[in-house]
């Protein structure tokens, strides 16, 4: 199996997102592409999530940060108040190539109606990443719904674990468990990395990180931060922060 590019050599990672843009706007903190991404690739994250427009026009720019290619897109949201909408495949396996890409995402709606089709798109492509030699992070999340009507419940969280990796998934992306120390059982159940999303913008920042490390210490293989890190006033502070967490014998950069 290929060992995704944004794992660290102690087998963990510090993510930041900024492909929100993408389908959501505005975005405060995320106005300068070119800013934020000096900022937090300074700091030290070992991986980027971004759009393909990002990554082509920004690609010299991510220094030691893995970029992470969003494959799939939906329809554009004004504000953040996201409706539940279907997402699907616009880009391939050879657009992340041209662009020196080695890690791929797509996002899987789980309690969704449109759920069935991006499984199959997923399973595609797990299948497609390892004849090529890529890896993909399956984002997989539990949507509220009569199947999940608590989405970050324990249980919904290792379903959506399992799920990814029985898919093929080389690493997966799933929503933060509550309470934090339940993602044991999803480790467990998965095999493969798993990586936390941040969640909505946290006022409770100290909780946040205290969340970060108690998931860390429960087997999480790290975080995947959007609004958490560029909607900050210092986003490579809360880099550098994570990496404190995540990465404690391998000091400040």
């Amino acid at each position: 199996m290929v060992l995704p590019d944004f794992l660290a050599e102690d087998g963990k990672s510090v993510i930041i997102a900024i492909d929100h843009t993408l389908y959501s706007w505005p975005c405060p903190g995320l106005e300068d592409r070119g800013r934020i991404i000096d900022k937090v690739a300074a700091a030290g994250a070992d991986g980027i999530i971004a759009s393909y427009g990002t990554i082509r026009d920004f690609r010299g720019r991510f220094l030691h940060a893995a970029p992470i290619l969003k494959l799939d897109i939906t329809t554009l949201t004004m504000g953040t108040n996201y409706a539940l909408t279907e997402y699907v495949m616009a880009y391939t396996i050879e657009d992340a190539r041209r662009l020196d890409v080695r890690t791929v995402l797509t996002y899987i709606q789980l309690g969704a109606p449109f759920e069935l089709e991006a499984l199959r798109q997923a399973a595609m492509l797990a299948a497609r990443c390892d004849k090529e030699g890529m890896s993909y992070l399956c984002e997989i999340m539990p949507v509220e719904s009569k199947t999940y009507p608590d989405p970050a419940a324990p249980e919904a969280i290792i379903a959506a674990c399992r799920t990814g990796a029985e898919l093929g998934g080389h690493a997966i992306k799933t929503t933060m468990p509550v309470p934090s120390t339940a993602i044991a059982e999803a480790v467990k159940a998965c095999g493969v990395p798993v990586i936390l999303a941040g969640g909505a913008f946290a006022k409770d920042r100290q909780q946040l990180m205290k969340d970060v490390a108690t998931a860390i210490g429960q087997g999480a293989a790290g975080v995947a931060f959007g609004r958490n890190a560029w909607g900050a006033p210092d986003p490579g502070a809360v880099v550098s922060g994570l990496r404190e967490i995540i990465h404690p014998r391998a000091g400040k950069r």
